[in-house]
């Protein structure tokens, strides 16, 4: 069976075609960016995802993987997967546009018997929006072609392990569409496969996505909540979360985080504002989140005005990944700039073009905006410094052992002594 993946060279359709390729099918990689898809086929992973090379090497050797930027491959595809999704324009509002011009430019290569599946995060309603210009074309959905929504609900770095593992959700209008896309999907999910309407499938990912955004809003507006308190009181956000909730099962909050962003979370929820009677609380959690940075802003002016010199730690959005997308950490860079600090060094040990670690020599403060593990050693970080009175901002809670003798995630250099405990812990 051979599979065309539109937008295969990126974070959702690579992995995507590698699974499907490894399992043995035929699978097209389309995609607009010729250098990125060259390295793909000379065997380079163009962004880091664990096991990612391996596979990649396996299915090119076995020649089940090619590249091209031509829509036309399509015509020889079985099974066409879209994994482009749908931005937000500057008014925070879903842009169809792109999005229907890639429907335009689909249909002349698509033919009887063909499957359509669409797996990107989308407008709700889109996947019916698609079964109405395929109806316009001459096509009728469920008895000469295919139509489903399938979301994908990975997460970066663990990309490879949970398409095989997690649950797919398939929304179909239809029973033949819903059976061809469960074929499919069974090849190499180990995971049910439950159906949906499609709408259904579209809002069921859009409200994952959502609630992990709304999640990490709380954390942070506990952190807030605690740091007005802590100025009359001796309060740590970090021991109030960890021991309220040790061993108690309603209580599952993440840890305060001080880069909550990426290319999903932080616009998924506009997507629902205009279906929502009460969307403050989409609003409310853009503010909470984006408005971090002004909050170290403000509390650095509080505790050091002065610095001369300050580090920004982590640039990506995640842990360990190399994606900067939508990243809160050029946020706070900016906000720094615009402040009157011209001495900003941000190391980023993931991509290419940021600050060497030499730089950080000397800092007054340093910000720690994603908590990558080359970050876990506390006193390299201290020896790299050379400065025992910089001062530290780590909001998450990443080094266990200033965890809960710090200032909310505040601290110097010199709070650190031989005894603490060495450990550390990552983000979202």
């Amino acid at each position: 069976m051979n599979i065309g993946i539109i937008g295969g060279g990126g974070h959702v359709g690579l992995p995507l075609g590698l699974v499907m390729a490894d399992a043995g099918f035929e699978v097209s990689l389309i995609d607009t960016d010729e250098s990125r898809l060259a390295r793909i086929q000379d065997g380079e992973m163009p962004f880091n995802e664990p096991g990612g090379e391996d596979v990649l090497e396996t299915v090119l050797d076995r020649d089940r993987l090619q590249t091209t930027t031509e829509l036309g491959v399509l015509s020889n595809c079985d099974v066409i997967v879209v994994v482009i999704g749908t931005p937000i324009d500057e008014h925070q509002n879903p842009d169809m546009e792109a999005f229907l011009e890639l429907i335009d430019d689909l249909t002349p290569h698509l033919h009887e018997d063909q499957l359509v599946v669409f797996r990107s995060t989308v407008y709700p309603g889109t996947t019916s929006i698609v079964c109405d210009h395929l109806e316009e074309n001459g096509f009728s959905v469920g008895d000469d072609i295919f139509l489903a929504f399938a979301p994908e609900r990975i997460a970066q770095h663990q990309a490879l392990e949970e398409i095989v593992q997690l649950p797919q959700l398939i929304g179909t209008f239809d029973d033949e569409s819903y059976e061809r896309t469960h074929e499919v999907f069974k090849t190499f999910v180990e995971a049910e496969c439950p159906r949906l309407r499609p709408t259904e499938a579209e809002l069921g990912k859009l409200f994952t996505n959502m609630w992990r955004y709304l999640t990490f809003a709380a954390a942070n507006e506990f952190y807030l909540i605690a740091e007005s308190f802590s100025t009359h009181h001796d309060v740590n956000i970090h021991r109030i979360l960890d021991q309220t909730g040790h061993e108690y099962p309603r209580f599952d909050v993440p840890s305060p985080g001080a880069n909550v962003g990426g290319p999903c979370l932080t616009k998924d929820g506009w997507f629902l504002v205009d279906n929502i009677p009460y969307n403050e609380l989409v609003s409310a959690a853009y503010q909470i989140n984006e408005g971090m940075p002004s909050q170290i802003v403000e509390r650095m002016a509080q505790t050091a005005p002065d610095p001369e010199k300050i580090t920004i730690l982590g640039m990506t959005y995640k842990t360990d990944s190399d994606d900067t997308r939508n990243s809160v950490a050029f946020k706070l860079r900016k906000q720094l700039r615009m402040n009157g600090y011209r001495d900003v060094v941000c190391i980023e040990p993931n991509v290419e073009g940021f600050d060497n670690w030499e730089d950080i020599e000397g800092s007054d403060w340093i910000i720690l905006m994603t908590p990558h593990s080359e970050f876990t050693d506390l006193e390299d970080l201290k020896a790299r410094v050379g400065n025992e009175k910089c001062h530290v901002c780590d909001i998450w809670g990443f080094w266990d052992r200033v965890r809960h003798r710090s200032d909310n995630g505040y601290f110097s250099l010199n709070d650190i002594t031989e005894t603490t405990v060495t450990s550390a812990r990552g983000g979202q």
